[in-house]
């Protein structure tokens, strides 16, 4: 069998691993590829994301065919691999062949069983590839953040984004913070309110009216009902928090995109709300609004 050797030591002789974020080599012969193994990879981590305009994939995958799986192919910085071999076994190994790296090793005695694994594995294996591209967002986002006091001295809590945002507004309640695209704006509102001002998605809508306009006089930003928000109950470290994604629109002007919202009961009866939401017609929005996950689940209060 194979002996893996925890590399986390020689860290320092090991090259760097390159790949985009939520880029996923996949690692296996044509033959399962091109088959049933394949087909539950694909169903599976090619699945749209929930809360987008567009399709798009929560990750994207490249095939790497196991024989030509060495060189420059072992540098990819998120790696699924799956083979035939006698064993039953689902790893998680760092930093084996390059330094960020994060591979998922399965395998099993035969491709029904390989199936299976994968399918009973689903929620550890989608987390850990899920987790590892958002640690590695997070890595390098604080590179270069924005060091500005502003959050600290106005909401008493910290975040780390980067220094591409600027500070576009700010009171003692309320903070937005932006960053200018191409094809529009990525933005982040944080605001603390009094808990019992309503539910999730009126809190939204009334700091929207109160603080982001929309691009003629009296509209502004509201949540897009006829695509259902969905919401799930989140933790970050010892945050608990509810999560919530959709669409929002500014009416009878054209204008939509997708917005992450995360709901926290703070100390003193007050609420924190973080809106993150992107503008940006027409171009894939996955990295904007996984860029504002990574920068909200770094919040300390």
């Amino acid at each position: 069998g194979l002996i893996f050797s925890c590399s986390e030591d020689n860290k320092k002789l090991l090259p760097n691993s390159s790949g985009n974020i939520n880029n996923i080599s996949v690692v296996i012969n044509n033959e399962l590829w091109d088959g049933e193994v394949g087909d539950v990879i694909r169903e599976n981590l090619e699945r749209p994301i929930y809360g987008l305009p567009q399709i798009e994939p929560v990750f994207t995958l490249n095939h790497i065919p196991s024989k030509i799986f060495s060189g420059f192919a072992t540098k990819s910085r998120t790696i699924l691999k799956v083979a035939i071999g006698q064993k039953e076994a689902v790893k998680n190994l760092t930093n084996q062949y390059a330094s960020p790296q994060h591979i998922v090793y399965i395998t099993a005695k035969n491709k029904e069983k390989i199936s299976e694994l994968i399918i009973e594995n689903l929620p550890s294996i989608y987390s850990s590839l899920y987790f590892s591209e958002l640690k590695e967002k997070q890595r390098r986002i604080s590179k270069n953040t924005n060091k500005s006091p502003s959050l600290k001295n106005n909401l008493g809590l910290s975040l780390k984004f980067p220094s591409a945002y600027r500070i576009a507004k700010e009171d003692s309640n309320f903070i937005w913070i932006r960053r200018d695209i191409e094809s529009g704006s990525v933005n982040l509102s944080i605001s603390k309110v009094k808990k019992g001002n309503g539910e999730i998605f009126s809190l939204r809508d009334s700091i929207s009216k109160a603080h982001i306009p929309g691009p003629v006089e009296n509209t502004h930003m509201s949540t897009d009902f006829s695509y259902k928000p969905i919401t799930q109950e989140v933790s970050f470290g010892n945050i608990k928090t509810i999560e919530s994604r959709g669409l929002w629109e500014v009416e009878n002007q054209f204008m939509a995109g997708p917005f992450l919202n995360y709901y926290i009961e703070a100390a003193n009866d007050e609420v924190i709300i973080l809106d993150g939401f992107v503008y940006s017609p027409g171009t894939n929005k996955r990295e904007y609004i996984f860029e504002l996950e990574a920068i909200i689940r770094s919040l300390k209060l």
